[in-house]
């Protein structure tokens, strides 16, 4: 899970909502909730650390990168479910630090036949290229019209293919490009990717993934265009069995489009029909996550955060809205961790900023009490 959401912008209007009270009032009381269902895993287990890579990258340890970004690679050449690792570690290089920018760029003149190294920086400008576009949908602007936007496109664009051309079996460098068309809404693009990037890897579920949300509404699709691929799909489904969770992405639009309107009772109900069709995808319990935490159902809100992050670990948009829920459930400690890994890789927005204050100020409030306590 990346920036990419299409709906972040609004999402993040009914989080600041829902947030308001959190610093005027204690939350309610939570009625108890029943646990989630034992973990069905369809992925492999993940190892990368995000982290650690670039940790890594800031100490110019280009060898030691691409032989674990190899490993990586040849995981998933062997068996189809492990890419999510790998996509894991890719997404190391979503951030606004502008100088992973400047280390990748010296990790390509010192390895230029590195596959790894092209990759790393087409996602690094993918996500700048979201980001702007994020930017300028929060301003009311239009994405479409934006050179900077297209600019960090187009360079992403030659570094994935310059990576394909080294290394023709990266599922991520085929998503990331159709990613990359659906944001500069080129439907042409996303046909030949599509095409190209199923011919070669069918069974890749990252490059199925973005091609169903190409298909959704919201992009110029349907839904019976989202279910008939899913079930397409299922063909592969021996070979990688993350495939089955296409079936509940319908449900899941539906469910994140009756959030948006208001219609938070139906959105769960949706969201719950996703899980039972299509299994324990990140993506559906990060989405129900949010509804019940607008519903001010955190005890629930924070069991999907939870099963959401061991599906899909480090994930900043996850986390901040853990940290959210944190909040309002009055754990400072949780949410101030949470916010410290998210700011490693986005720079604050007035959301994020607002809550790192309180739970600052809270702490302090613990200690002080704390303190006045033991004195007693």
């Amino acid at each position: 899970m990346t920036r990419r959401r299409s709906l972040k912008s609004l999402l993040l209007v009914l989080a600041m909502v829902a947030m308001a009270s959190v610093f005027a009032a204690p939350s309610r009381a939570q009625i108890a909730v029943k646990e989630l269902p034992p973990l069905q895993r369809l992925a492999q287990p993940f190892t990368a650390n995000k982290l650690t890579i670039l940790a890594k990258l800031r100490q110019k340890d280009f060898s030691g990168l691409d032989a674990e970004f190899e490993g990586y690679q040849q995981a998933f050449e062997k068996n189809p479910s492990a890419e999510l690792n790998e996509k894991l570690a890719f997404d190391s290089f979503a951030t606004d630090d502008t100088s992973v920018g400047d280390f990748l760029a010296q990790w390509i003149k010192a390895k230029p036949e590195s596959f790894a190294a092209h990759l790393a920086r087409g996602c690094y400008l993918s996500w700048r290229g979201w980001r702007t576009r994020g930017n300028l949908l929060d301003r009311g602007a239009a994405p479409t019209q934006s050179n900077t936007m297209q600019n960090y496109f187009d360079r992403s664009a030659v570094d994935l293919k310059t990576a394909l051309t080294i290394r023709p079996k990266l599922s991520i460098a085929y998503a990331t490009l159709l990613s990359d068309a659906r944001a500069e809404e080129d439907h042409a693009a996303e046909k030949t990717i599509e095409s190209d990037a199923l011919g070669a890897i069918p069974t890749s579920f990252l490059i199925r993934e973005e091609a169903m949300e190409n298909r959704y509404p919201r992009w110029g699709g349907d839904h019976q265009a989202m279910a008939d691929f899913a079930q397409q799909s299922q063909a592969y489904a021996k070979e990688n069995p993350c495939l089955h969770w296409l079936l509940g992405f319908v449900d899941r639009d539906q469910g994140e489009m009756l959030a948006i309107d208001g219609e938070l009772d139906k959105s769960i109900d949706a969201l719950t029909q996703a899980i039972q069709r299509g299994g324990d995808y990140a993506g559906f319990y990060f989405s129900r996550g949010e509804s019940y935490l607008h519903r001010e159902r955190y005890e629930e809100a924070l069991a999907d955060f939870e099963r959401a992050n061991e599906l899909s670990p480090q994930d900043p948009e996850l986390l901040v809205r853990r940290a959210a829920t944190f909040a309002r459930l009055e754990r400072p400690k949780d949410a101030l961790a949470d916010l410290k890994f998210v700011a490693i890789f986005e720079t604050r927005d007035d959301f994020s900023t607002q809550l790192y204050d309180w739970a600052v100020h809270a702490m302090k409030e613990q200690d002080q009490s704390g303190h006045r306590g033991h004195k007693l």
